[in-house]
């Protein structure tokens, strides 16, 4: 019976080596994952201010484009130029 006990507390010392194992393992995951986290939490922020520059943008380009459509239906079309005369030559 003194076999099997060693057995016993053989295997009780690799399982709990083993999930020792796991558990340093799991806090290495969790410390990578907490890296990549912020990594993409800051990338995220530098995409939302520039989606909020890229919004002003348009917005102002919207604003400009609006004041020259406003402007052309406000101000009356200059009137074309005069055609020459026929006998009139480019030369002289």
């Amino acid at each position: 019976m003194d076999a099997n006990l060693a057995g016993f507390v053989a295997l009780a010392a690799l399982i709990l080596g083993l999930f020792a194992w796991l558990r340093q393992d799991i806090r290495a995951l969790r410390g990578e994952m907490h890296g990549l986290r912020d990594g993409m939490n800051g990338r995220i922020d530098a995409l939302r201010d520039e989606m909020g520059e890229l919004r002003e943008r348009v917005a102002r380009i919207e604003g400009l484009l609006e004041a020259v459509f406003m402007r052309r239906d406000l101000t009356p079309l200059p009137d074309p130029p005069a055609p020459e005369p026929p006998g009139k030559s480019e030369a002289a």
